[in-house]
């Protein structure tokens, strides 16, 4: 047995517990990697399937590494699975490279396929990791993008990343394994190309295991990435809270840290908002409140003391009409009609209100609230706009669009979790009330 599969197996084991007990599905295109990839998982005796994408993009050159990756799997009697991809015209408005297109396209499928699978497994090697560290680098990146390329990923796995493309090279050729060449590998029209081809000699000319010491760097980046982490989620966890969809960010919390820029950037960043507009935000966090933010996926709003993250599919709108009590029931409310000889049991829970009979009767509107609502609070006597007592009550702008106001003929009878309106309420007259509970939320 040749010393790679003998290392590779060893590893793959190690990586991967009860392997033999697995179900892989190695993506392979027909180049010296996946290639040497399948070779060694045959080696291994595990049960695998080939899976192959064939982007035509190289003309018939295409066409050729398919028939190769059909005649591989014939003759290692493997299961295979092959999709086509009108990659180009995919590209076309996407605003996306070719290289990143073709890697969606390919993982999504793979994702599709590989549900019967317990992973998916590609070929990247040492070389491919290193290459990526100084790709990330030479673009900018943060802690993470000098973590190199993950071994796991959820069901990704890529059991080759210990080992270097001389390693690989080095078994084909001993082995005697027919691989096919994609011409496009040695044209430096793409970055990765020219870090393989140009920056990577020059380093080793330097330090001829520049591969080897990248990739240390890489296993040392990691733990410290690891180490970070833990300690940004110590903050989050003392200076943060979500609720539903909801991101809360103390202000006051935030603003006594040393690095309370950095944390920000950090709490904000799996919503998708930009360097940018993260010191946008931390500049006026001490500013009047009001403003919002956007990212691609999330808006934040400054409010008084709180930075307040939703995604930007929130509903801001919302009616719906009642036409009896099972309808207002679906909708998290409780009604019970009671006789006034059961005094009602006053409380400070918002969510219950209690109201003339003779008042009420159906349909019911519960929608969101408008520009121009007025209602009268319970126990005032002068009438006031919904968004001035909003203002007094201190509801900001994401929270008074999640309020359920409850009318009837268009006159608003509860401000839902706040104040009934007090042209409804139980009087000297009232004989039978209605006691309405809400625990839902719209």
């Amino acid at each position: 047995m040749a010393e790679l599969e003998v290392l590779f197996s060893d590893h793959l084991h190690a990586l991967i517990p009860n392997a033999g007990k697995r179900r892989f599905l190695l993506a392979v295109s027909g180049g010296r990697d996946s290639t040497v990839l399948a070779h060694l998982f045959l080696h291994t005796e595990l049960d695998f399937a080939i899976a192959h994408c064939n982007f035509h993009l190289r003309a018939e050159d295409s066409n050729s590494d398919e028939n190769f990756v059909r005649e591989l799997a014939q003759k290692f009697r493997k299961t295979l699975y092959v999709k086509q991809f009108d990659t180009n015209k995919v590209q076309e408005n996407s605003g996306m490279s070719i290289e990143m297109v073709a890697r969606e396209l390919r993982y999504t499928w793979f994702n599709e396929i590989g549900k019967d699978f317990d992973y998916i497994v590609t070929a990247h090697h040492a070389n491919d990791n290193a290459e990526t560290l100084l790709l990330n680098l030479s673009r900018g990146t943060g802690l993470k993008g000098l973590t190199g390329i993950p071994e796991k990923n959820g069901k990704i796995l890529r059991p080759l990343l210990p080992f270097t493309s001389q390693q690989i090279q080095h078994y084909a050729d001993e082995k005697n394994i027919a691989f096919r060449t994609d011409i496009t590998n040695f044209s430096e029209q793409y970055n990765r190309n020219k870090i393989r081809l140009k920056v990577l000699p020059a380093l080793a000319e330097a330090n001829p295991e520049i591969i080897l010491t990248l990739c240390q760097n890489i296993a040392h980046f990691k733990q410290q990435y690891s180490f970070y982490t833990n300690e940004i989620q110590k903050f989050k966890s003392s200076i943060t809270f979500t609720k539903d969809d909801y991101l809360y960010i103390s202000i006051s919390k935030l603003s006594v840290e040393e690095d309370a820029g950095l944390l920000l950037y950090e709490f904000l960043k799996p919503y998708n908002f930009s360097a940018e507009t993260v010191q946008e935000i931390f500049a006026v966090m001490q500013a009047e409140p009001g403003r919002v933010f956007y990212s691609t996926t999330h808006e934040l709003l400054k409010d008084r003391d709180t930075l307040i993250v939703r995604p930007s599919n929130s509903v801001t709108s919302f009616e719906f009409i009642c036409n009896n009590e099972k309808e207002l029931q679906n909708l998290g409310f409780e009604i019970e009609l009671l006789s006034i000889k059961n005094k009602p049991h006053f409380s400070k829970n918002q969510n219950i209100i209690f109201i003339d009979a003779d008042k009420f009767h159906f349909p019911v509107a519960v929608r969101s609230w408008r520009d121009g609502d007025i209602f009268q609070p319970f126990g005032l006597k002068g009438r006031q706009k919904l968004s001035d007592f909003f203002n007094n009550e201190k509801v900001n702008r994401f929270e008074k669009q999640r309020v359920p106001i409850l009318c009837i003929d268009n006159q608003i009878v509860w401000v839902v979790g706040y104040r009934a309106d007090d042209h409804f309420k139980i009087d000297e007259h009232t004989q039978y009330y209605y006691k309405l509970l809400y625990h839902g939320r719209i």
